[in-house]
């Protein structure tokens, strides 16, 4: 034991203060006296006067003993968790560097993908497409999107799918990103008027690859390209909103907060002639957003605890979002809610918000929409618990 700590009465490398050589053996102080250390015949000599030092400190051994190990085993702790936090770091980037970018992922595309043929169809693809495209919603609902794809495809090649805009919009809800970018790309080749969705799903999917300056280009031309009445203001809206969130993920927060400004203002004077009733909340959750721009961090212990209740309007209808505090953090979200293709955004988003204890999560492409409701609905809840 002598040999790996300090001795007490000696410095680090057991020297006493007279110059010799100390060792703790057997509760006795060993001496080793100069001429003996440096010849062939060294020999180590008890020095009994020194013997009342060694029954003291063989008295204070065992406190001595327990407080190294309590100190080693917390540096050990500390360095286990630094090593774990270095490894989590290691591995979130190799993730993100495993992502191809846009080039690789189309270079790589093959359509029909290898697992196509493999893919059952359980369903009569007799039926018209207006029966269809039902089906394929209730796949996606369920997160059998290879199904769901395969029988949009089908009815693709037998060319009974309408006007086609749903064929790239089910490939991106499916998490096909560069088979949909594809086929959006040949759809929006002649620059339509009016298909401001078709160019917020591209956008999204060259967000999910990175591309956010991208996106934001497509999104300057999706605004020149707006429908006519009644439903050019309400799209307008729609557009700063998404470019709200592009300039955020760019880290251009002025310009952020002015595209979100402007949605906000755009939305209630909207003449749209349906759903004019659901317009002050759409507002309503872009103000989430630009409220989220001004909050730092959630600061641990700052907030009450108890169960608060926030509500926001998802794709579907409301999201009711039930966050409950302890000891200070948020340490569990529930969600009432009808959502129904939304990627796992309503397990997953409420589990990313109490992992990082923070609202600024990554969303998921494809759940825009529910992600902005959980995100406002979780809001709402906070500010009830305190949050400033």
């Amino acid at each position: 034991m002598g040999d790996h700590r300090k001795n007490q009465l000696g410095d680090e490398k057991g020297v006493d203060a007279g110059g010799r050589g100390s060792h703790i053996l057997s509760g006795w102080s060993v001496r080793m006296r100069r001429s003996d250390r440096h010849g062939s015949g060294s020999r180590m000599v008890p020095d009994p006067t020194e013997r009342w030092r060694n029954e003291r400190m063989t008295r204070y051994r065992p406190w001595v003993c327990s407080t190294d190990r309590r100190r080693q085993n917390v540096m050990f702790r500390l360095a286990l968790l630094c090593s774990l936090s270095g490894l989590a770091a290691l591995a979130t980037a190799a993730v993100e560097n495993t992502k191809p970018s846009l080039e690789q992922a189309l270079a790589q595309l093959k359509v029909p993908p290898d697992w196509f043929e493999a893919v059952p169809v359980r369903y009569d693809i007799n039926q018209p497409w207006k029966d269809a495209r039902l089906e394929v919603r209730r796949l996606l609902s369920l997160n059998r999107n290879r199904e769901a794809i395969k029988l949009t495809v089908l009815y693709v090649r037998k060319g009974d799918i309408g006007d086609g805009h749903e064929y790239p919009m089910y490939l991106y809800m499916g998490g096909e990103y560069a088979w949909a970018v594809q086929e959006y790309r040949k759809q929006l080749a002649s620059q339509p008027k009016g298909y401001t969705h078709a160019y917020l799903s591209l956008a999204a999917c060259y967000r999910h690859f990175g591309r956010s300056a991208d996106a934001l280009e497509l999104l300057n031309v999706a605004l020149q390209r707006l429908p006519d009445p009644p439903w050019r203001i309400a799209q307008e809206a729609d557009l700063c909103d998404a470019r709200g969130d592009l300039y955020a993920d760019m880290g251009k927060l002025d310009q952020a907060a002015q595209q979100y400004q402007r949605a906000i203002a755009l939305y209630p004077t909207s003449d749209q002639p349906f759903g004019r009733h659901l317009l002050h909340r759409r507002a309503a959750k872009v103000q989430a957003k630009l409220d989220l721009l001004a909050l730092t961090a959630i600061e641990s212990g700052r907030l009450r605890d108890g169960t608060y209740v926030g509500k926001s309007l998802g794709y579907v209808g409301d999201v009711t979002v039930t966050v409950t505090i302890r000891q200070g953090r948020i340490a569990d979200i529930r969600l009432q809610h009808e959502e129904k293709i939304d990627q796992n955004a309503t397990t997953i988003i409420p589990q990313r918000i109490i992992a990082q204890q923070s609202l600024k999560v990554n969303g998921i492409t494809g759940a825009t929409v529910t992600y902005d409701a959980i995100l406002d609905g979780a809001l709402q809840a906070l500010k009830k618990a305190g949050l400033k």
